[in-house]
Formats: C-alpha cells, sequence, structure tokens
C-alpha cells in the first residue's frame, strides 16, 4: 500500500501501488484536471513535493513535452504516473507556467 498526499485539497488517500494517478482521482474527486490522458495536452500537470522516486519513471516523451513548457524538474503529467509509494503532489495545471 502507498499513500497519496494531495496538498492542494489537504487529503490523504491510501492505494495499491502500482495504480494509475488518473484513478485515484477519478475515485476520491481531487481537482486534477485530465483533458486528453495521453500526455499530450498538459492539463494534468502536477508538482511532485515529495516521493518522485516512488513513482513510474517519466518516458522521453513525458519528458520532452514538459521541457517544451518549460516546467520544473518536479513536475509530471499525472496521466502518466503510477504510483509504487508514499508520495505528495500538488496540482499545477496550466495556470501555474511561471511558478
Amino acid at each position: 500500500m502507498a499513500l497519496i498526499y494531495f496538498t492542494s485539497e489537504d487529503l490523504e488517500v491510501e492505494v495499491d501501488e502500482g495504480i494509475a494517478l488518473v484513478d485515484v482521482a477519478a475515485e476520491v474527486d481531487c481537482d486534477i484536471t485530465f483533458g486528453c490522458k495521453s500526455g499530450s495536452c498538459g492539463t494534468c500537470r502536477v508538482r511532485v513535493v515529495s516521493g518522485m522516486d516512488n513513482l513510474s519513471p517519466a518516458s522521453t516523451e513525458e519528458k520532452d513535452f514538459l521541457d517544451g513548457f518549460g516546467a520544473h524538474q518536479d513536475e509530471r503529467l499525472g496521466c502518466q504516473l503510477k504510483i509504487n509509494g508514499d508520495c505528495k503532489i500538488r496540482y499545477v495545471g496550466l495556470d501555474d507556467l511561471e511558478d
């Protein structure tokens, strides 16, 4: 089991390891917007506050896409994440590109 803490909602959820973040978000109704769910729109951009090593690794395509946005190294696309251990996540979306 793993714990995900959604900082924006002050919500902690226990999940099975290996579950996709998109599935967790739908189940607990957190404030992450998912558009395409294929890693090509950026609406689900999240900042990993802690636990980056407990997430599935970013693909080359995801890294390239985030680099195109000028995203920070601690940012990922929520639709591409699988949870493999405890983590803290903050939703960034498209509105916070300069943060």
